[in-house]
């Protein structure tokens, strides 16, 4: 079954402005506006599984509509920040209840309720938050594979492999698999190989059939798409399908460009996908 649409995710994204990091505002999803815009109210309510209750300005700018008053103090009261992982679910005209994700994708341990923080003394608070860092820091784990692709030219091979060493060096704080787009990939089938051992230990092997999303960092919009897992003799193929031809032709993929799939959501199957552009040089990752 496809998700409900009252139900989206947003990546948390920072930015610098006037030497300060700061949190970028958030827009609701094109598609949640189209179904619910009309009932939607001007100041709507973001409540927290900790019982909170944050009252937020809906700001409307030529048809999007973003988070205004009310954001910021939400976001510095959770100490969001790049990476965090935030689950809405729409439950009427005004209300949505959110989740929050740390970058290791557990959820956060969350604050003590405002009118009892103010109770606290400062030294109790800093103790709190300094073990409260200690319980959200992340750790790193994950598997990298690459797919060989051997029609290459040799000045082409030795190109992908300068982008393939650049996305080997990218670390992520979630597992991880990294994938050399071939023709098959980008320009054919457009269908993508999960790596076999990723496959087994992060996806749901009595699932043959499901929904799989893509999203990126700095984009509002989630592509998602379906996987299959087969039998191939005594072995297991975990494919990319319907989806991914829209994915690719959305973020102008070409052969030789290397793409570190990060899974940051596995009960839904989310990936952050990181993109690192084939060049005649230096190869940078743009995403």
């Amino acid at each position: 079954m496809s998700r409900p649409l009252s139900q989206f995710f947003r990546i948390i994204v920072t930015e610098y402005h006037q030497q300060k990091k700061l949190v970028k505002p958030c827009m609701l999803p094109i598609k949640i506006v189209k179904k619910y815009g009309e009932g939607l109210a001007k100041v709507i309510c973001l409540k927290t599984p900790d019982g909170e209750e944050w009252k937020i300005n809906l700001v409307n700018n030529d048809g999007k509509i973003w988070f205004g008053k009310g954001w910021k103090e939400f976001t510095q009261y959770y100490s969001l920040c790049q990476g965090h992982l935030l689950m809405f679910k729409y439950q009427r005209s005004s209300e949505f209840h959110v989740d929050i994700f740390d970058k290791t994708t557990v959820e956060i341990n969350y604050p003590l309720k405002r009118v009892e923080a103010e109770k606290v003394s400062n030294n109790e608070e800093d103790c709190r938050t300094s073990k409260k860092r200690k319980a959200n820091s992340s750790f790193e784990f994950g598997s990298t594979s690459c797919a060989k692709h051997h029609s290459y030219k040799r000045s082409k091979v030795k190109q992908v492999k300068t982008t393939l060493e650049s996305a080997k060096e990218f670390k992520t704080s979630n597992p991880s698999f990294i994938v050399v787009m071939g023709t098959t990939y980008v320009e054919s089938r457009y269908r993508v190989t999960i790596p076999c051992e990723f496959g087994k230990r992060h996806f749901n092997l009595k699932k043959k059939i499901g929904d799989i999303y893509f999203g990126m960092l700095g984009e509002e919009r989630v592509w998602r798409a379906r996987y299959v897992i087969r039998m191939i003799g005594r072995g297991m193929k975990f494919e990319v399908t319907g989806g991914w031809y829209e994915f690719s032709k959305d973020n102008n993929l070409k052969v030789g460009d290397v793409c570190n799939f990060e899974l940051i959501l596995k009960t839904d199957m989310i990936f952050q996908v990181h993109i690192f552009r084939k060049t005649n040089e230096d190869n940078s990752k743009t995403n």
